[in-house]
């Protein structure tokens, strides 16, 4: 039995990054979803295990001969889905990590961070008092992971990251809006103010930071901030560059509301992307100095790199 694995649970772009860097670093792994993604199976290098997460049973016959579990699994984007869906992968990850004696590692975002307006810097001693229902089920699960580590000595770490972009990251604000539009030679939108300063956190460094923190037995039992490029830029000037890039229209056209509820009819996202709004009408700059004080070797990727190869990903050939 191989006492080194490392299960992935969610083969998404995040779980994907962090096999990448798994491999990269010789360190079994395998990555765990409900159906087999197309980069797997027979003939790939990437190994697959077909697990329900919502399923105790499953999770735990597939994580028997692991020692870490990674939560990076996407539920559907719905609050009603998060608030019946993540209480039950959460107890069961609890359960399997209970039994067979795993470290927990989630990947989290900042929902779970407010009152709005947000404090600046975002760090990771933020109040959670979110004002998004999306932002209570990311406070209660947390909250629930570690009480598991109070209570029951399971190992957990809780890794956040802003809003990311990256190769082949499509269910994100700047894809969904913008960058998705400047592809098919239109103008960019946006759901808030892009003059504000925003941070990005850039997906393969999200899953280097994620690893890292996995395989250092002294950061777990709380949260981190995942590696961010600081200063913080303004969406505004993102959404320049991958113009630029793509030769698309360097112009924003600003979302009012109402139109984004009307335009929510047929792009579900944007519907959902409602309640987080707040975060894109004022500055949000996240922080990962103490990520960053712990790992000062680690390199946080450039957004002009970071987007140069975010657009490349998605443009044919």
């Amino acid at each position: 039995m191989n006492q080194r694995l490392h299960l992935i649970l969610g083969d998404g772009v995040v779980g994907c990054a962090s096999a990448e860097e798994l491999a990269r670093r010789s360190i079994p792994h395998a990555l765990a979803s409900r159906t087999r993604p197309a980069n797997t199976g027979p003939g790939s290098k990437r190994a697959h295990r077909r697990v329900d997460a919502l399923d105790a049973e499953s999770l735990l016959a597939a994580s028997a001969d692991a020692t870490h579990l990674y939560l990076t699994l996407g539920l559907p984007y719905a609050a009603r889905v998060w608030e019946r869906d993540w209480p039950r992968v959460i107890e069961n990850a609890i359960a399997a990590a209970r039994t067979h004696g795993l470290r927990l590692v989630l990947f989290d975002n900042i929902y779970a961070y407010g009152p709005a307006p947000l404090q600046q810097p975002i760090r990771e001693g933020h109040p959670q008092q979110p004002p998004s229902r999306k932002g209570r089920v990311r406070k209660a699960i947390g909250e629930r992971l570690l009480r598991a580590a109070h209570e029951d000595g399971i190992s957990v770490l809780i890794a956040r990251a802003s809003d990311f972009y990256g190769p082949g990251a499509r269910n994100t604000v700047l894809f969904a809006a913008a960058i998705e539009r400047q592809l098919r030679g239109k103008k960019a939108q946006w759901l808030g103010d892009p003059d504000r300063l925003h941070s990005y956190t850039y997906v393969p460094d999200a899953a280097r930071g994620l690893v890292e923190l996995a395989l250092d037995e002294g950061a777990y039992g709380q949260a981190w901030h995942l590696p961010t490029m600081a200063p913080a830029p303004t969406s505004r000037a993102l959404l320049r560059m991958s113009a630029g890039l793509l030769g698309a229209p360097q112009g924003v056209q600003v979302l009012p509301g109402a139109v984004q509820s009307v335009l929510g009819v047929v792009v579900p996202i944007l519907r959902e992307l409602r309640e987080i709004r707040y975060q894109h009408t004022q500055d949000l700059v996240f922080s990962s100095e103490r990520f960053m004080q712990r790992y000062p070797a680690f390199r946080i990727t450039p957004y002009e790199e970071g987007i140069e190869a975010t657009v490349r990903s998605f443009q044919p050939g």
